[in-house]
């Protein structure tokens, strides 16, 4: 008998291609496509693998597709819950979806 592993996450993904931003808490900033995102998480993908490491939190700003002349139009926290060379999961912690938010701003969370 084959074993399939049980799907831990708690929402549904959707599929979206967003261009993100990851910034490590070392300054490091890493640019990802997001492949699907949920109320909880999403699963990006990197040119090449990163550093990240799970359990590691980190900030993202997230391109809002419905929105093109405003880019990373909102933000996050997250902690990286998987790596797969190319391929990472991100536990969104936190989050605000504002229009008017420019990245660098200074009520951008520290990590």
């Amino acid at each position: 008998m084959e074993h399939k592993p049980k799907d831990r996450r708690l929402e549904t993904r959707c599929p979206i291609e967003a261009k993100v931003i990851v910034r490590k808490n070392t300054g490091e900033i890493i640019p990802a496509t997001a492949a699907n995102i949920s109320g909880g998480g999403m699963s990006l993908h990197v040119r090449q693998p990163s550093s990240l490491s799970v359990g590691e939190a980190v900030a993202v700003d997230v391109e809002l597709p419905d929105d093109p002349g405003r880019p990373f139009a909102s933000w996050g926290l997250a902690t990286v819950v998987q790596c797969d060379g190319c391929h990472f999961g991100l536990q969104l912690c936190a989050a605000i979806f504002d229009p008017g938010f420019e990245p660098g701003e200074e009520r951008a969370p520290e990590l």
